[in-house]
């Protein structure tokens, strides 16, 4: 099968991550989408994000009902941090036949070169990529030769997906503040963040 890997602290979970992963579903000709949470993202080390088991309840949540998307929970399992090459790895030994694509927005391909083992990332996964307003899209030309790769190892794609401006940071910092959420989230993922208390002071 053809899956599409969605890594991400997903704290929460929200419609711009929802929208996301089913328009590269559709476009991109993947058969399922699989949310892969980071366990212990190496950027927020040392910030503390919510517990695991309640981001993927989240995430959970959020995709009840739809057939193709389902959340993995490999990076518990692994050593942390939580690395794209090692969790790539972890898939194809455990999944072997299936073809791997990782979604991300075009703002993180200029980074994907300082990655944890890049070359291994683009060796292990295609790459389907959404444009950003006002990012430079790097081609495939380019990012190969950032890492020292030929243009044919590199599989890029990009497929046309409407912009929602929403940061999880920001709906954490709402629901600290008391504001709504409603319509950034999923239901179900705001009715999960009020009974919790997520994200509220103390």
């Amino acid at each position: 099968m053809r899956i599409g890997i969605f890594g991400g602290t997903f704290d929460p979970v929200h419609m711009g991550h929802l929208i996301l992963a089913e328009q590269c579903r559709s476009q991109a000709g993947l058969d399922e989408v699989w949310f892969v949470p980071s366990y212990q993202p190496p950027h927020k080390s040392d910030k503390g994000v919510t517990r695991f088991e309640s981001r993927c309840d989240m995430i959970e949540l959020a995709i009840a009902g739809h057939s193709a998307f389902q959340v993995n929970r490999i990076e518990k399992e692994l050593p942390e941090p939580s690395f794209t090459a090692r969790t790539l790895g972890e898939l194809h030994a455990r999944h072997p036949g299936n073809e791997f694509f990782l979604l991300m927005g075009s703002d993180c391909l200029p980074d994907l070169p300082g990655w944890y083992e890049p070359r291994l990332v683009v060796e292990r996964a295609g790459l389907v990529v959404v444009p950003r307003p006002g990012v430079m899209l790097w081609t495939a030309d380019r990012l190969a030769k950032a890492l020292g790769m030929s243009e044919d190892a590199v599989r890029l794609q990009f497929v046309a997906c409407p912009m929602i401006e929403i940061a999880s940071r920001e709906l954490r910092r709402a629901t600290a503040d008391g504001m709504s959420i409603r319509y950034m989230v999923p239901r179900a993922v705001e009715e999960y963040v009020r009974e919790r208390k997520l994200y509220v002071a103390g």
